[in-house]
C-alpha cells in the first residue's frame, strides 16, 4: 500500500507541476506577444519623426516665404514714405518703429533700388501726400 500512495502523490504532483508549467507556458506567450507588439510599435517613430521633421521644415519655408514679403512690403512702404522728402524721425513716429528701422530699411531700399527699376508709387504718394499734410499739424 506504501507504493500506491507514492504513487498516488507522484500523479497529484505531476499534475501540480503541468498546471503550474502551462500556466508559465501561458504567461510567456503573452510576454512573447506584448514584446512583438512593442517592436512593432516602436519600428515606426523613426519613420514618424522622420515625417514630422519634413513636415515642419516645409512649414517653416511658407512661414519663411511669407514673412519675407510682409517685411518687403513694409520696407516698401517706409522707402515710398522716404521718398516724398519726409524725415526718417517723422517716419519712425508715424509708424511706431524705432529711427534705426527707419534708417536699415532705407538704406536697404536704396541698394535694392540701385540694381533694380524702381516702381511706380503715384497710389500710395497720393495718400501719403494728404496724410503728411493733414497729420503733422494734427500731432
Amino acid at each position: 500500500m506504501a507504493e500506491v500512495r507514492k504513487s498516488a502523490t507522484q500523479t497529484a504532483a505531476r499534475k501540480r507541476a503541468r498546471e503550474k508549467a502551462a500556466a508559465f507556458r501561458e504567461k510567456q506567450d503573452k510576454l512573447e506577444q506584448l514584446a512583438v507588439d512593442y517592436f512593432v510599435a516602436t519600428d515606426g517613430l523613426e519613420a514618424i519623426r522622420e515625417e514630422i521633421d519634413r513636415e515642419l521644415a516645409a512649414v517653416r519655408a511658407r512661414g519663411d516665404k511669407r514673412l519675407a514679403a510682409s517685411q518687403g512690403e513694409a520696407d516698401r512702404v517706409i522707402a515710398d514714405m522716404l521718398g516724398l522728402g519726409v524725415p526718417r524721425n517723422e517716419v519712425a513716429d508715424r509708424l511706431g518703429v524705432p529711427t534705426r528701422d527707419v534708417k536699415k530699411t532705407s538704406t536697404a531700399r536704396k541698394a535694392a533700388a540701385s540694381s533694380t527699376t524702381p516702381a511706380p508709387s503715384s497710389e500710395s504718394g497720393e495718400v501719403m501726400d494728404g496724410e503728411h499734410s493733414e497729420v503733422p499739424g494734427a500731432a
